[in-house]
């Protein structure tokens, strides 16, 4: 089955890392128009769920760079 969701379902869910650690809450998803598939994600962060060097935008979001996300009930987990 095709699960297919549309931008502002995902908006404001939890992420999390495969460890379970909570990295924030999605902000907003900006996609590739060339390869068509997710570029970055844009995450309010919440504790420090990071500990090398991350990248900000300038509203402070985390600017997380994924090729793909996966949904677990009603939290986004990421790479």
């Amino acid at each position: 089955m095709d699960m297919k969701f549309f931008s502002k379902e995902l908006v404001g869910r939890s992420v999390e890392t495969l460890g379970g650690k909570t990295v924030g809450i999605l902000d907003d998803i900006v996609l590739d128009t060339v390869g068509g598939g997710v570029k970055y994600l844009l995450i309010n962060p919440v504790g420090s769920a990071f500990n090398e060097s991350v990248k900000m935008d300038k509203k402070g979001r985390l600017v997380v760079e994924t090729e793909r996300i996966r949904l677990e009930g009603e939290r986004i987990v990421i790479n």
